[in-house]
Order: C-alpha cells, then structure tokens, then sequence
C-alpha cells in the first residue's frame, strides 16, 4: 500500500503536470492532422474523379486510384512520424524517467540504449542469431544488492523465397529481454522455457519434449502447477533443481499467470535471463488518445 500511496503522490504531483503540458501539443497535432486529412479526402475523391472522367479509360481507373492514394498518404506518415518522434521523445524523458527514478533513484534510464545483442545470445533461450535485433528503453541498475538490466527487444531472421528471390522477415523474440545477477553459485545451464507442448499434446507432448534436441535433458519436477506452464530442461539434474526451489517456481508461476504472455527463462554464468513476450511498445505515449491517465 504504501509503494501505490508513494506513486500516488508521483503521478498527482509531479507527471500530471508534465503530461499536462504536452497535451495541448498532442491535441493541437490531433486537431490538425484529422482537418488536413479531411480536406485532402475531399481533394483526392475530386481529383480522382476528374482525372478518370477525362483522360482515363475504364480498365486503368484501379492503378489511378491507388497510385493517386499512395501520393496522399505520404504526407500524412511524414507528419505523424515527424510529431511521433519529438513527442515521444519528451515524454521519455520528463514521464518515463520520472517513473524510474521513483523506483529507485540507482537506476539509470536510455530511451535510445539497448540490451546487448552479445549477452542475448549468451542467455540462449533462442537458438537462431538474429539477422536483425532492435532494443530500446534501456534500464540498468542495483536494487539492493542485485544488478540488473532490461530493454524492449525485437530479434528477427530473415528468409528468401520464390524464384524472386523475395526477401522476407519473421520474429525470433519480441518483448522485455532482463538480466540480473542470481543470488546462487552454479556451474551448469537450465533452461525454463515456455510448455506449449504437454498443454495442447498430453503424453505425445511430454515425449516429444524429452526428445528436445536443441536442450539439455528434460528435467522433472514435483510442481505440477509450475510445469503447466514451463518445460525445464537443464546439464546437471541435482542443480537445477538447487536452482529452481520450491518458492522461485511458485514466484515463477505467479508472475506468468499475472502476465498471460510467455516467459522464457535462463540460468548462465552466475546470471538469470527473462525473455518476456510483449507485442507492444510499453514506454511510448499515445498520439491520438489522452495520456492523462493513471493507469495507462
């Protein structure tokens, strides 16, 4: 109680007045942007019109509309993204950084920083290098004695196909990629991944996890409301289950029923790894939409 009383106070006496500001910049962008595009709609429908009914014949009336389209939006993404930029970026700073520092004045904030792409493959919970990784909103720190660190991650591969040769991306991770150091000594590697397997297969399930060869040996354990939603797989049995004790699985599950998206977990070099699914910005304000919301 007393933490929410403490942001309480935060948000009343020292965001709502920052917010504040900006959003007589959200709703002046907002106002004109809607006026700009309702005048451009009537423009484009006229000119449309004019053009077909003139100098073009019946068949070619698709690619005039959606050439014609296409030059009437590219404004429009030019303005949002130009405003979206320099909003966001002081809303980082005078909001967001205000947040972190409530929490604890050690951590340190970098809107532009990210998570090392070295220490995400350390942490192997995804097998594939990424052909392309993104982090952001990067946050470091000590609370207590432990150190930790966390940005948004986006990690993707990229394929060719076809006799084009067409290049396509597809998504490894995307989410809060977090690091911190683990209050115990070990050796080996455990992994805690996501049980998408037993779930949706049963017994098929927990054979084809056995069969995992891309992971160490399976490990069971006598939990089974974690083991409904992870998978442990693990070098050394008797220290995975050293690491893995009775109260950090029921933390564990806790939290993954709390977040209702996927958690990966790792346990490296004297550090633990969480890859939590995210498929949203969660640092960025809202455009067209009040920000002026507790909340949010």
């Amino acid at each position: 109680m007393e933490s929410q009383k403490s942001f309480d106070d935060l948000y009343q006496h020292e965001l709502i007045p920052e917010i504040e500001k900006q959003e007589g910049e959200r709703k002046a962008f907002k106002k004109k942007f809607f006026t700009y595009l309702i005048i451009s709609f009537i423009a484009f429908i006229s000119i449309y019109f004019f053009l077909v009914n003139t100098f073009f014949a019946a068949e070619t009336t698709t690619p005039v509309f959606w050439i014609l389209f296409i030059i009437f939006l590219i404004p429009f993404f030019v303005m949002y993204n130009s405003f979206r930029k320099k909003f966001t970026a002081t809303y980082k700073n005078d909001v967001i950084k205000k947040i972190i520092h409530h929490i604890s004045s050690d951590l340190e904030y970098n809107a532009k920083g990210g998570f090392p792409k070295n220490q995400y493959m350390t942490s192997e919970l995804f097998k594939r290098k990424p052909d392309r990784y993104k982090a952001e909103d990067y946050i470091e720190g000590k609370i207590g004695e432990t150190y930790f660190r966390f940005s948004e991650v986006h990690s993707e591969y990229k394929t060719r196909s076809g006799k084009d040769n067409k290049e396509s991306w597809h998504t490894i991770f995307r989410g809060i990629f977090f690091e911190a150091d683990f209050n115990k000594e070990f050796k080996t590697k455990t992994f805690v991944m996501p049980d998408y397997l037993e779930r949706s297969l049963g017994f098929i399930g927990k054979k084809l996890q056995s069969m995992n060869f891309s992971r160490p040996d399976l490990i069971k354990l006598e939990d089974p409301e974690f083991e409904k939603y992870f998978a442990v797989y693990g070098e050394d049995q008797v220290e995975a289950r050293y690491i893995l004790s009775t109260s950090l699985m029921k933390r564990l599950t806790e939290f993954r029923e709390k977040r209702k998206h996927p958690v990966a977990i790792s346990f490296v070099n004297n550090s633990i790894f969480v890859a939590i699914t995210e498929h949203k910005n969660l640092f960025e304000p809202r455009i067209f939409r009040t920000n002026l919301n507790k909340k949010f």
